[in-house]
C-alpha cells in the first residue's frame, strides 16, 4: 500500500517517524499549503534517514525546516526516485526538533506576515511613532530592500536570511512603525514591468 494522504491528517514528523522504523529509501513529493501559498517539493530518505531537500532555490536544510511549516496539503512516497549525492547530514531527531520550533515560530508569525507575496512599504514618517529606532544588522539589511516593489519572498531570498528569519524581522519592523503593508492588485502581480515603467513626460 503507498504512503499517502494529507498533511493536515498526517503531519511531516509522523511521516518521518514512520519511514524511519520501516527502513525506507526514496521520496516524499508534498503540495504543501501555508498560508494561503502552495508549495512543492521533494524530501529524499536513504533507510529511513533524511538525505536531501529540493524546494524552489531553497537550501536542502531550510528546505526540510519549511517543510514543517505547512499546515496541509496532499504527500506521497515514491520508492523509486532517490538522488545520488546526500546533501544532509543531521539525524532525523535533530531535524524534527528544530522543524518543530520553525512551525511554532511560523505560527506567531502568520498573523502579521500571512503571506510570502506580501509587499511592505516604508512609513513616510516614522520620526512620528515617538520611539527611538535602533535597528541589528539583519534588521537594516531587510529595511534596505523594502521599497514598495519586493515581496517578503523575495527580500528573503535576496537578504540570505531564510524566509522564518525575514518574515520575523517583517513583523517586528511593522510593529515598530517603520513599515507599512502594501495592497497590491492583480495587474501588479501579473506585470510587475509595466510598475513604474511610464516614460518621462
Amino acid at each position: 500500500m503507498a504512503l499517502q494522504g494529507d498533511l493536515g491528517d498526517f503531519p511531516l514528523t509522523d511521516i518521518i517517524q514512520l519511514l524511519d522504523l520501516s527502513k525506507k529509501t526514496g521520496a516524499i513529493f508534498m503540495q504543501g499549503m501555508r498560508g494561503q501559498q502552495q508549495l512543492d517539493g521533494w524530501l529524499y530518505f536513504r533507510d529511513g534517514k533524511i538525505i536531501g531537500a529540493q524546494l524552489g532555490k531553497l537550501q536542502p536544510l531550510e528546505a526540510v525546516y519549511t517543510f514543517f511549516t505547512f499546515t496541509s496539503g496532499p504527500f506521497r512516497f515514491h520508492d523509486d526516485v532517490h538522488i545520488d549525492v546526500p546533501t544532509i547530514t543531521q539525524s532525523n531527531e535533530m531535524l524534527i526538533m528544530e522543524g518543530i520550533m520553525r512551525q511554532d515560530a511560523w505560527a506567531k508569525i502568520q498573523d502579521h506576515v500571512p503571506s510570502l507575496n506580501m509587499v511592505p512599504q516604508l512609513v513616510t514618517n516614522p520620526a512620528a511613532t515617538g520611539s527611538e529606532i535602533n535597528l541589528e544588522a539583519d534588521e537594516w539589511r531587510v529595511l534596505t530592500m523594502v521599497n514598495a516593489r519586493n515581496t517578503v519572498g523575495q527580500i528573503a531570498q535576496r537578504s540570505s536570511l531564510g524566509e522564518v528569519r525575514t518574515c520575523e524581522i517583517i513583523a517586528q519592523l511593522l510593529s515598530s512603525g517603520l513599515i507599512q503593508k502594501r495592497e497590491v492588485n492583480l495587474a501588479t502581480l501579473l506585470f510587475p514591468s509595466l510598475s513604474g515603467s511610464r516614460p518621462p513626460g
